[in-house]
């Protein structure tokens, strides 16, 4: 008997509940008194046992004088038990995934600046960028090698600028794609190095630009997809 106590008691039920859901097993219906009798519970405690019993879903009360207690057939109790803890598996699975999902979208080199920015776009042979302002070209351009395949969509409305770079192409946005910045939309500028180094970069309220290397492929290709719609074949 011990040891069933004990096991019940793992699952959510206290003592004095076990014992009282034991001895109602024993029987079909049985009175608070007969109840208090048989599971040593004492009687000053039995009624808020029952209850609480109850309220679990492992009693059922009947009315009449007295009230009749009868035990819920334990293969429906834990067959409960096991849909509650499937769907709690599931929820804790949904949450994980979720933070995986957010985890592929971490960012390194948090805000390597524009200056070292501008370094490593000297060194690349293609340079892809995707949702930008003029004013932003014109802060980069005479960071191009000469010999870089150089294509740009502009946020929409922009007007191009002109840059002496005989292997660039230029074409404007059909959609804004934005990012807030203390509640403020600014445009949502992403550039791809050699196809395969994806940036994010915004300017911030003090104009200053703000340029992160994204970390994960997966996201890195979320950037390459934008990129493929925004330029087209």
């Amino acid at each position: 008997m011990g040891g069933i106590i004990e096991n019940l008691q793992k699952v959510g039920l206290t003592e004095y509940e076990s014992k009282v859901y034991l001895s109602l097993l024993c029987t079909n219906f049985n009175s608070a008194t007969l109840l208090a009798k048989r599971s040593g519970v004492p009687r000053t405690k039995i009624y808020a046992v029952l209850e609480s019993l109850e309220s679990k879903g492992w009693i059922k009360i009947y009315s009449g004088s007295p009230l009749l207690f009868k035990a819920v057939n334990p293969v429906e109790i834990f067959e409960k038990y096991k849909e509650n803890y499937e769907r709690f598996l599931n929820s804790i699975r949904e949450m994980l995934e979720v933070e995986k999902m957010e985890e592929k979208f971490v960012i390194t080199n948090y805000n390597i600046g524009l200056e070292n920015f501008k370094e490593i776009l000297r060194e690349v042979k293609t340079v892809w960028i995707s949702n930008t302002t003029a004013e932003f070209l014109e802060e980069i351009k005479d960071s191009f090698n000469e010999d870089a395949e150089i294509k740009v969509v502009l946020f929409p409305g922009e007007r191009s600028i002109r840059i002496e770079h005989r292997n660039m192409k230029t074409k404007e946005a059909d959609i804004k794609i934005v990012q807030r910045v203390r509640n403020v939309e600014v445009p949502a500028i992403s550039v791809i190095l050699d196809e395969e180094r994806v940036f994010n970069i915004f300017k911030n309220t003090d104009d200053s630009y703000i340029i992160s290397e994204m970390l994960y492929e997966e996201c890195g290709n979320c950037f390459r997809e934008w990129w493929s719609l925004g330029w087209g074949d």
